[in-house]
């Protein structure tokens, strides 16, 4: 009998002892919601990071972005503007230099209307008003052909001249109104455009070759400048083969053995800048010694001196005064 209870106070011990190492296994044991809180918090961490383009290497400003420049790279959370395209973002000019690996924003990058000017031309503004903007019918995306009237010393009206400046310009931005608003679709409010209306606009930015905006910018300033709208279907200009380049106001110095008379075209031709007495015709040559004839055709031999004037002797026994003001002379008898 002592033996029996014996043997049945070890099996309890024992299975007292399982049951406490059962107790404690399941103790250790993660719960099944511990277990769903771990996977939900790395699959938000996954979750979390979302692919924008950054900076492969230093980027300097005013360069254009290349494919190589950029790469796509992981972090934690999304930046106002960025890319998450490397071939959205290509092509781009940043405003400020972008360190390597800095995500590549919107808000860095030139915007404007500087990026609808053409390689090769300018963005020049010209004074308009109801006049001179034919009527303020003008609009950006319209081609004009720019005409300017040039009075000598305001009265006198025999050397005076009109005639075509620049043909064929595309109109950048009438008032407040531009281009780059039409694409981006902030012009219109309510039908209507943002800002002053094109009744009181009182600049208008050309898109003009770099070589030419001398002729602009004196033609504006010594004479009176008139935009005529044109139909953008008419591509018709004038053949400039008919006439001579007109000559810069800076000497060019050129290799020997090359023609002098290569005409200048681009920065160069802008560099070599333009008189004003060029541009009026009445550089060195004018018309007359030149042989043309107001129709613009040649003489057939070279052009007659003009004869000397002859004062002769007056019966009137008045005091004569000569009033000269500038190249107009005024004579008044007392």
């Amino acid at each position: 009998m002592v033996n029996i209870a014996k043997i049945a106070v070890g099996l309890l011990l024992a299975i007292a002892l399982g049951l406490g190492v059962y107790g404690w296994m399941l103790a250790k044991a993660p719960k099944p919601a511990d277990s769903v809180n771990q996977t939900a918090a790395v699959a938000g961490t996954t979750a979390s990071t979302v692919q924008v383009v950054v900076a492969a290497q230093t980027l300097v400003a005013g360069q254009p972005l290349k494919a190589e420049d950029l790469q796509l790279a992981g972090l934690s959370s999304r930046p106002d503007g960025a890319y998450d395209d490397v071939p959205a973002a290509a092509g781009s000019v940043p405003a400020v230099d972008i360190p390597k690996g800095a995500p590549i924003l919107k808000g860095q990058l030139v915007t404007g209307l500087a990026l609808k000017v053409p390689e090769g031309e300018r963005a020049v503004a010209v004074k308009v008003d109801e006049s001179v903007g034919a009527g303020n019918r003008i609009r950006p995306g319209d081609f004009v052909d720019v005409f300017f009237v040039l009075r000598r010393d305001g009265n006198e009206i025999d050397q005076s001249q009109a005639r075509l400046l620049l043909s064929r310009k595309r109109v950048l931005a009438y008032g407040s109104a531009s281009v780059d608003a039409l694409t981006s679709g902030q012009e219109k409010t309510d039908g209507k455009q943002q800002g002053n209306s094109p009744e009181s606009a009182r600049t208008a930015v050309l898109s003009v070759p770099v070589e030419e905006v001398s002729r602009l910018a004196l033609g504006g300033s010594n004479g009176s400048l008139l935009l005529a709208l044109r139909n953008p279907a008419d591509t018709g200009e004038p053949d400039m083969e008919k006439f001579s380049p007109l000559p810069g106001v800076l000497a060019v110095s050129l290799p020997k053995g090359t023609a002098a008379n290569i005409p200048l075209e681009g920065a160069d031709a802008a560099q070599a800048g333009l008189a004003m007495s060029t541009l009026a015709g009445v550089a060195g040559l004018n018309r007359s010694n030149l042989g043309v004839r107001p129709g613009g055709t040649m003489n057939a031999g070279p052009a007659k001196p003009a004869a000397p004037r002859v004062r002769t002797a007056s019966s009137d026994s008045s005091l004569a005064v000569e009033f000269v003001r500038g190249a107009n002379t005024q004579t008044v008898r007392y």
